[in-house]
């Protein structure tokens, strides 16, 4: 699983192979916290309740903290792909607005105000 998962993207669902991931991590970190609150490592069992906490978070929606739909593996690669490209779509459009800008090209407030002539050679009238 790439960086660009579900990671603080605010998406409702998570895929099955990323859940069951978080889930198990966080279980692994919650007995590596019990261990070390057993060998009197108080420092060592806050990182590791803080790391499963990491974990378990990602499972559920950052703003409603309700659990995240579990979808599919290829249902998640297919809403990742279309995620990556709204995202590049409007970079794309936040960078040709940037040229223009730079370029002095500004947008029209009346689009149909200037029409280019559309005949073929002006002609210089029939005597010449």
């Amino acid at each position: 699983m790439g960086a660009s998962d579900n990671t603080m993207s605010g998406t409702d669902w998570i895929g099955e192979s990323r859940q069951a991931l978080c889930i198990q991590m966080a279980r692994q970190l919650e007995t590596k916290q019990r261990e070390a609150l057993e060998r009197g490592d108080s420092e060592a069992a806050e990182q590791y309740e803080a790391w499963g906490l990491k974990f378990l978070f990602e499972t559920e929606n950052f703003y409603t903290g309700q659990p995240k739909r579990i979808v599919s593996d290829a249902e998640a690669a297919r809403l990742r792909a279309a995620e990556d490209e709204k995202k590049q779509a409007q970079a794309d459009a936040e960078h040709l607005a940037a040229l223009k800008k730079k370029l002095g090209i500004t947008p029209r407030t009346n689009g149909s105000a200037y029409r280019p002539y559309s005949g073929g050679l002006p002609t210089l009238g029939k005597d010449r």
